[in-house]
């Protein structure tokens, strides 16, 4: 059995699930105001969806929660991370539309109040605003106790889900993905670590292990590694649009791992050939809980929180635009002709399609 299925997410039947019994209903809604023009984003399960109102410029729209990290955040009682993983995880879906994220909402579900808690959950919220130039004009806090199993006796239960909305600049195409090329170049950026993807197959594989405990190589408490909050790319895909790049896909490497970028429209696949190394706290993980490497890229970042395919003459300028913003950008692979849209890791040995690696002997 799959070690993120047994660890309770499966996401191959999350997703058939969606196709069969949500995704009909969903497709049928449609907007009765003569002010909308266009949605388009729903079917394709693109990172953000584009909704328009003329004459304003078109709106990207995108949905988000932080998932089972919040459940490490209350074992710590730290909550900071995860309003700034709240802001993340929305804002870097908006801008791989080649959107400019604008402002948030969030949506909290509590078992009961406690001040100190949710001032350190905002407080979080606003360093992620901060670092992706947003507001937070508003937002809902529901008591839901008898829905969340009350925590009598230790910091509250609750859940943070954000929805994000950014527009397209005058002048700007909206980015799918569908002007990808074989030949083009795939630019890979850092994470912080896990970013917040993946934790219920983390915390099952690390749960012999005190929070307290270092990290191998690193001499970092766990806790630490596993409570960094999730990166703000917002200024490094700004800085493309302002240095003259025009990228023809942008990718959010969250859950799914590098299997994100196989979200890009063009029929075609990506070869990765020198990614970003993968913070030790990966190498922790795999070995403590036994997780073969097909589970591992197909579930975690692996060291890589973003990336961006552009053209090979644009991609020195890219590089540079990048490294003004701070970014530390790793020429990681090209795409290439083959279709079915397949993500190969030579170096790993891996090959994978959909939601799922394999490990083969010769990678294409």
């Amino acid at each position: 059995m799959d070690p993120y299925a047994s660890a309770g997410v499966d996401e191959e039947r999350e997703q058939d699930v969606f196709a069969r019994a949500m995704r009909p209903w969903l497709a049928r809604t449609k907007v009765r105001s003569p002010m909308v023009t266009s949605i388009t984003g729903l079917a394709s399960g693109y990172f953000a969806t584009l909704m328009h109102i003329p004459p304003g410029p078109p709106l990207a729209l995108t949905t988000d929660g932080v998932g089972t990290k919040i459940l490490l955040a209350r074992e710590a009682n730290r909550w900071e991370p995860i309003g700034v993983d709240c802001v993340a995880n929305n804002v870097n879906d908006v801008i791989c539309v080649g959107a400019v994220p604008l402002a948030l909402l969030d949506y909290m579900a509590i078992d009961r109040i406690e001040e100190d808690v949710l001032e350190a959950v905002a407080r979080g919220l606003y360093q992620g605003a901060e670092e992706a130039g947003i507001a937070i004009p508003g937002g809902e806090i529901a008591q839901i106790g008898a829905m969340l199993a009350p925590s009598a006796g230790g910091p509250p239960m609750l859940d943070l889900v954000g929805t994000a909305v950014g527009a397209l600049p005058p002048g700007r195409d909206p980015v799918d993905g569908s002007r990808v090329r074989a030949g083009d170049v795939i630019l890979a950026l850092p994470s912080s670590g896990l970013h917040s993807n993946g934790y219920s197959l983390a915390r099952r594989a690390l749960a012999s292990l005190a929070l307290d405990s270092p990290v191998p190589g690193t001499g970092q408490p766990l806790v630490d590694a596993l409570l960094a909050p999730t990166r703000v790319y917002v200024r490094a895909a700004e800085a493309l649009w302002e240095a003259g790049v025009t990228p023809r896909g942008l990718a959010h490497i969250s859950g799914g791992g590098l299997l994100n970028l196989a979200r890009l429209a063009a029929d075609v696949s990506y070869e990765l050939d020198a990614l970003p190394p993968a913070p030790p706290v990966f190498a922790l993980i795999a070995e403590a809980g036994r997780v073969p490497p097909e589970t591992m890229y197909a579930t975690f970042n692996m060291g890589t929180g973003f990336c961006v395919v552009v053209s090979p003459a644009e991609a020195p300028a890219a590089v540079d635009a990048l490294e003004s913003a701070g970014e530390q950008p790793v020429v990681a692979g090209s795409v290439t002709g083959r279709p079915g849209r397949f993500v190969s890791i030579p170096s790993a040995g891996l090959l994978g399609r959909g939601d799922a690696f394999e490990a083969v002997r010769d990678t294409v």
